[in-house]
């Protein structure tokens, strides 16, 4: 139901191939993964790119070759260019071709052999971000990640059989924990959502929450009790879809934040760059091992049920689903993402 690559500009759904995504930051990549010697092959909203190393430049073309379709991910590098391996045409960071080796170098390269480069790369969070087109919103922010308090956790990167938009909404959904977690932290009987406040600036809304929930270091005892906590929740939603969840504990003094950074790799496909930060564990690997082991449990919680669910696209318009006031940071994100494509799409008609 969703909008794919070859449908018409769709206002009614959005999902993981749906066009105003061009207009987008996406993550594609570890940073660490993009190795300096090589090009490497990422899929993007249906779309195969390469991303490659050109002297201190890092770039992102389509990874079809304009001449004969080869993938330039296939490729070598060279000086600060990038061979193609099927019939040797370089090219520059920025999409142009410098030299085409069986046409006589007297002669201009005309611009219909230049790659296409996407408009937007950059690092950060440890991750390489790609836009196709313009980016109408901003990279999203993740302030622990520079701050030395705290032990940073980095998940494996893990491919979801879901949408980006679906798993956003998911990370952000408030009412599914006392049921979908009973296994990590959910508490079965904190099931009321208290009223919480929101607040959007441009394309970021901020959501503050309190609610009950078993305690991390807490482990159930052989007559099923287990320690319950207050925790405070302060989710950073920016578009089109990276979810930041900080969460202290008043009564230990710590934080707890994640990072849920996804890929729209196809219109079946969602692959996730989770990381965890807290300020509570010491920076060794077994400590880290064992945060990484939880995060992913919880992960394995979510996933289980979200890669039931048919379409993989979200509904833009309210009244296709039924919303409770428990809803209103997930409903906050669906007109985020109906604005993303309203205005992409009026440039796209204007």
């Amino acid at each position: 139901m969703g909008a794919s690559a070859d449908s018409s500009w769709d206002t009614t759904w959005i999902d993981n191939e749906h066009p105003a995504l061009r207009r987008c930051w996406h993550p594609v990549a570890r940073s660490a993964d993009i190795a300096d010697d090589r090009p490497v092959a990422v899929d993007l909203l249906g779309e195969r790119w390469c991303l490659v190393r050109l002297g201190d430049e890092l770039a992102a073309l389509r990874d079809p070759c304009p001449h004969r379709y080869s993938p330039l991910s296939a490729g070598t590098i060279v000086g600060d260019t990038l061979r193609c391996a099927y019939h040797g045409l370089r090219f520059a960071a920025d999409g142009t071709c410098v030299e085409i080796p069986a046409v006589d170098p007297s002669l201009p390269i005309p611009a219909r052999a230049c790659a296409t480069a996407a408009a937007g790369v950059s690092e950060s969070l440890d991750l390489v971000w790609l836009a196709p087109e313009d980016p109408i919103a901003p990279l999203p922010e993740v302030p622990e990640h520079h701050d030395p308090s705290f032990v940073t956790c980095p998940l494996p990167p893990s491919d979801w059989n879901a949408g980006a938009a679906q798993m956003a909404d998911n990370f952000l959904d408030l009412g599914h924990l006392p049921f979908v977690h009973l296994g990590t932290f959910g508490d079965p009987d904190d099931k009321l959502v208290r009223d919480y406040k929101m607040e959007r600036d441009g394309w970021r809304f901020t959501a503050h929450h309190r609610h009950f929930t078993k305690a991390l270091d807490d482990s159930m005892g052989a007559d099923g009790e287990y320690k319950v906590v207050e925790r405070e929740l302060l989710f950073v939603f920016t578009a089109p879809h990276h979810v930041y969840l900080r969460i202290g504990y008043p009564e230990e003094g710590m934080v707890l934040t994640i990072s849920f950074c996804h890929q729209p790799v196809d219109a079946a496909t969602t692959r996730l760059y989770c990381t965890d930060y807290r300020n509570d564990i010491p920076d060794e690997p077994g400590a880290i091992a064992d945060t990484v082991a939880f995060q992913q449990a919880v992960a394995a919680e979510d996933s289980a049920l979200l890669q039931r669910i048919g379409t993989k696209a979200v509904p833009l318009v309210p009244a296709l689903e039924y919303h409770s006031k428990a809803d209103r940071i997930t409903l906050e994100m669906r007109r985020m993402l109906a604005d993303l494509v309203a205005e992409a799409g009026a440039e796209v008609s204007g």
